[in-house]
């Protein structure tokens, strides 16, 4: 979600990045009725789950400190919002919601799934990991596996100091193929662009600027489904390689086992729902536990910011020469293009 500035009803300026609005689910209600006449068991159960209500309109209601004034309702046109609605969104700054009506139920319903989806817990061992919700849609989920079952597959492949992809089995147990579709891949960019670039600039400090070629991959119980112990930059292949990237892309009700862990940090097992990313170091050991039942689809590539990039241009340059790169390889790369400017995004609404 960008940045949010307007003018409050009680005087000075509401920003949606200050930290003091940060860090809690925000609803912003874009609605013709006031969210109080519309559902009072609503702003108990936002009260409840941590989650301040905003109401967003051109003229402050009486005695509504709480409203901010949009005269020109640029809030609800700059998201596309036809009509009154309420925009929802997460403790991480994210958009989770744009709910029409407003629907004071749905709304409800979604600021306590996402109320629901962490518990405050004391956490004694944890890697070093970003763990990203709702990276890629259900459609495009769909679309990925899909594309899966057209493709051709590339089984148990890793990198090692002969060559950028080699066959061993005793180490992974996988079958990818590349998203090699020039559509899907651009969808795939925009979904990584948008909810996982900006979340790696804000926990790791790092700007993003290139994507290696995308593959989708299936463990399958029946053929074992792991990848053991390994580092994802120990070749010179691989050593620019700065951050992996997993999405998980089918239900975890779809199998079992096929968590990811690492050993260097504990014994937990992470395993985001479908459509949720796991971003980690590539320095970092960790292995894919083998599937026990049914089967894991799975989106994965590796991404790095500008201070890798050098090396990896000069990489691919001399794969290119020894023909060592396919040419979807190389249009892939070249693809991806530069992202800085989603690193930081602009302003949504500043009406001052």
């Amino acid at each position: 979600m960008p940045r949010i500035t307007l003018p409050m009803a009680a005087g000075g300026i509401f920003d949606s990045w200050d930290q003091t609005n940060s860090g809690r689910i925000q609803v912003f209600w874009l609605g013709d009725r006031s969210p109080c006449q519309a559902a009072e068991t609503m702003v108990a159960i936002l009260s409840a789950c941590d989650a301040e209500l905003r109401v967003v309109a051109p003229v402050p209601e009486p005695g509504g400190s709480a409203c901010l004034i949009d005269k020109a309702r640029d809030f609800g046109r700059a998201l596309g919002a036809d009509g009154p609605v309420a925009v929802v969104v997460d403790a991480a700054g994210r958009l989770a919601a744009i709910v029409p009506g407003p629907d004071a139920a749905a709304v409800s319903a979604v600021v306590q799934a996402l109320h629901a989806a962490s518990e405050a817990e004391v956490v004694r061992a944890q890697a070093p990991v970003l763990l990203v919700e709702r990276t890629v849609d259900p459609e495009l989920c769909a679309t990925l596996i899909d594309h899966w079952h057209r493709g051709g597959k590339l089984a148990d492949g890793v990198a090692s100091a002969a060559g950028a992809s080699n066959v061993d089995a005793d180490t992974k147990r996988r079958r990818d193929v590349p998203v090699d579709d020039k559509r899907l891949f651009m969808a795939l960019r925009e979904a990584l662009v948008r909810r996982v670039v900006p979340a790696i600039f804000r926990a790791f400090q790092a700007r993003i600027v290139q994507i290696e070629l995308p593959r989708v991959g299936c463990y399958d119980a029946e053929s074992g489904g792991w990848f053991r112990r390994h580092r994802d930059n120990t070749t010179p292949f691989t050593a620019h390689r700065q951050f992996a990237i997993s999405v998980n892309l089918n239900p975890t009700q779809d199998y079992d086992g096929g968590e990811v862990r690492f050993p260097e940090f504990g014994r937990q097992l992470y395993r985001p729902p479908a459509g949720g990313a796991l971003v980690f170091s590539c320095s970092l050991l960790h292995e894919v536990v083998p599937l026990r039942r049914g089967r894991r689809f799975g989106l994965f590539s590796f991404l790095h910011d500008e201070s890798r990039d050098a090396q990896y241009r000069t990489m691919l340059a001399q794969q290119k020469t020894k023909g060592g790169l396919s040419g979807i390889q190389m249009r892939c790369a070249a693809l991806w293009l530069w992202v800085l400017q989603f690193c930081e995004p602009a302003v949504l609404v500043a009406v001052v």
